[in-house]
């Protein structure tokens, strides 16, 4: 599997799935790492993109350039593990 195509399908879920969110409609605050700045999921405790466990909510207002929130969808450090896992 390559990172390439893997972020891009990893992206178009993770979005449906903020988007879905009440409190990101209707407050627009989205979990976020501060040490990375990766978007983070409601269910997430550590950053997907580099481990930290230093998540905040944060006011982010991304409605009219979704291309904002996914530059901030990386997943590194999940994608790393799912390949060593399926090595």
């Amino acid at each position: 599997m390559k990172y390439g195509e893997w972020i891009k399908r990893e992206r178009r879920i993770r979005i449906k799935i903020l988007k879905s969110s009440p409190v990101i409609q209707k407050d627009f605050i989205y979990r976020v790492c501060i040490d990375c700045e990766e978007v983070v999921l409601c269910h997430e405790e550590e950053c997907p993109n580099c481990g930290s466990m230093n998540v905040v909510g944060k006011k982010l207002d991304f409605i009219d350039n979704i291309n904002h929130i996914e530059d901030r969808i990386r997943c590194c450090r999940r994608f790393i593990n799912l390949t060593k896992e399926g090595a």
